[in-house]
């Protein structure tokens, strides 16, 4: 009996250990295959004392503590390995640690160089740069002569810029296809859809590849983990996975990490992202607008910066719709201007929302990010809705001929040349001829009517300027020299809004000169300061024919600086000066100068020793004038 139950066991034991030793011998099978579809084509962990033969160029590289190590003076760093790989299909990744926003500092990864050597004036290869100095732009574009002038397959900018002290991990994958993705990890992985892509079939292979950092200052430590590159587990074909990104605003990230989505705005669409109520109503000039639907659930934040965006188009007016219950608004939004109109919702709680605008201009377009506050951010109270958010590009100058205009009296005439279009307007009695256009307005605003014009005797003419009947202003034409010379006159500045307006020169007493057409041009998201109200056919008048630009030219010198700089300006005329430092993130630093201030020229001290190195924002405002210039302490 016991010799049985030994039997027993020891059969038990042998097919245990057998079974152990088939697993082990399927896992390792397992492993092989996937090693097999898988496989490792390079790694680099640089765990030894020299770089070795792995690496053909070396500009300033070496080993230390395990790591790649540069600290590049100058350009051409380079890192580039010394053997051309044929991999069509790879994936490429590798961490890096050392992204200063010093001026001028740049970072690329290579891959796919035809040649071995950079910088020989025939780079051709595909590159992935980061530029911190440039508003944090992480860039994918192809070289074919030069890698510092590429040609750009995708960028976005990158907010928060990269940090000097942590560990930031690029995965480039590329296709047989030509899809190309680039997945960028801060350290909380990669995310699921890749930050860059594009599909180019320009360099097929990985052939070289590595890293090369730049630099126009003093040294800094950059550090590279490991470099591998390796076959994808699948092939993808030439599909964007990417979403398309709206024509104007882009990477909107709130600070409460809730999703905030971009659609356009229209009757029927969701008012915000985590709730079905629907937008009812939209003036028309804002239908199709790019939209940002907020989430309701954030309507009691207080931060100072809440919300960042990035808005693609150089000029645009940016419209927030706040909740009319609030008896005092947020100081973020006590600059805006409230436009009168309303966008309506089914939201039983709050049926509509007062609408505020806001032309937005440098320094607040892409690559820098434009930000504003929380709903409730300081010293709001009384909202209890969230804002909602949408952008429009800046109106085209446009171009009315004269020809095409209304007439009366005067006549089209083509007896002097250098007109445009097919012919001019010659004023024929002294008085009473006019010119009158009808122009189409889209976007509300501010607008400057100019005339293009000339005038070949030698006595000023007079015209008076009415918009839908109500005069704006009158004035006096100089003489241009010859009939054949066209001369530009920058008029009267009125707020039009959305419909069709009638705009009227009329002659009063000594002709008038000869007109080629009306330039219209936007101006600002509101009526001018220096306008006044004549009427209630939507025309504001500027009873001063030009405005003066109070400061002729303003430079901060040495830019970029140490330590110390000095800001210097020249008035035209005695005016309020209000000169202060801001972050890139448009928080105020400091105010160096807060007064009245004579014609002449000034020099404004500034001590950035307390300040860390990288860009930031000098804004001069001179009574109703306001200048920006960027400063860069290294």
């Amino acid at each position: 009996m016991k010799l049985t139950r030994l039997t027993f066991f020891k059969h038990k034991l042998k097919a245990k250990v057998l079974g152990v030793c088939l697993f082990l011998f399927t896992s390792i099978q397992v492993a092989t295959v996937s090693a097999q579809t898988n496989p490792i084509i390079f790694r680099d962990d640089f765990d030894r004392s020299e770089l070795g033969n792995d690496w053909g160029q070396a500009d300033g590289w070496s080993i230390q503590s395990g790591y790649a190590y540069n600290a590049v003076e100058g350009s051409n760093g380079a890192l580039i390995t010394s053997r051309n790989y044929s991999a069509t299909s790879y994936i490429l990744e590798t961490p890096a640690r050392g992204f200063t926003s010093s001026y001028q500092r740049e970072f690329r990864i290579i891959f796919g160089q035809k040649d071995q050597t950079l910088g020989n004036g025939t780079d051709s290869a595909y590159v992935l740069s980061y530029t911190p100095y440039a508003g944090g732009q992480l860039t994918l574009s192809k070289a074919t002569d030069n890698i510092f002038y590429p040609e750009v397959l995708d960028e976005v900018s990158i907010y928060p810029d990269l940090e000097t002290n942590r560990w930031s991990r690029f995965k480039i994958a590329r296709y047989k296809s030509g899809l190309i993705q680039v997945y960028l990890d801060r350290g909380r992985g990669y995310p699921s859809v890749p930050v860059l892509e594009a599909i180019d079939d320009t360099y097929k292979t990985l052939s070289y590849f590595g890293w090369q950092i730049d630099t126009q200052t003093s040294p800094e430590d950059f550090f590279v983990d490991w470099i591998e590159v390796r076959k994808p587990d699948m092939e993808k074909p030439a599909e964007r996975e990417k979403p398309i990104p709206d024509d104007i605003i882009t990477q909107v990230a709130a600070a409460s990490n809730r999703s905030y989505t971009v659609a356009k705005l229209q009757v029927g669409e969701k008012s915000y992202a985590d709730q079905l109520y629907t937008i009812t109503s939209v003036p028309d000039y804002l239908k199709g607008a790019s939209f940002i639907q907020t989430a309701a659930e954030d309507r009691l934040d207080t931060s100072r910066t809440f919300l960042t965006m990035f808005l693609k188009k150089k000029a645009v007016v940016v419209y927030v719709a706040y909740d009319p219950k609030a008896t005092s608004l947020p100081a973020w939004l006590s600059d805006w201007k409230k436009t009168g109109d309303i966008i309506e919702t089914n939201d039983p709680a709050n049926s509509y929302l007062n609408v505020y605008s806001k032309l937005v201009e440098d320094p607040y377009i892409y690559p820098e990010p434009f930000q504003i506050g929380g709903n409730m951010a300081i010293p709001a109270m009384g909202a209890r809705s969230n804002y909602l958010i949408a952008a429009v590009e800046v109106p085209a100058p446009a171009r009315y001929e004269a020809e095409y205009a209304t007439l009366k009296g005067a006549q089209v005439a083509i007896n002097h040349m250098g007109y445009s279009g097919a012919g001019f307007v010659d004023f024929i009695n002294p008085s009473g001829d006019y010119i009158e256009w009808t122009v189409k307005i889209q976007t509300p605003g501010s607008y400057s009517l100019g005339l293009v014009y000339s005038l070949g005797v030698e006595s000023n003419r007079a015209l008076h300027i009415t918009v839908d009947g109500v005069g704006v202003a009158t004035h006096s034409f100089t003489p241009s020299g010859t009939w054949e010379l066209w001369s530009f006159f920058g008029g009267a500045k009125v707020f039009l809004t959305p419909g069709t307006h009638l705009i009227r020169a009329t002659a009063i007493g000594q002709s008038g000169p000869n007109v080629d057409y009306l330039s219209l041009s936007y101006l600002s998201a509101a009526p001018e300061p220096l306008l006044a109200r004549t009427g209630t056919a939507g025309a504001f008048a500027n009873h001063q024919e030009k405005a003066v630009n109070s400061v002729k030219e303003h430079i901060a010198y040495p830019n970029p600086f140490a330590d110390f700089t000095t800001i210097s300006y020249t008035l035209a005329e005695e005016v309020p000066v209000k000169l202060a430092l801001y972050s890139l993130q448009g928080q105020q630093l400091k105010v160096l100068v807060d007064e009245k201030q004579s014609a002449g020229v000034h020099a404004v001290p500034l001590n950035g020793s307390s300040l860390a190195k990288g860009v930031y924002i000098y804004r001069l405002q001179t009574g109703n004038q306001v200048n920006f210039s960027k400063i860069v302490k290294q």
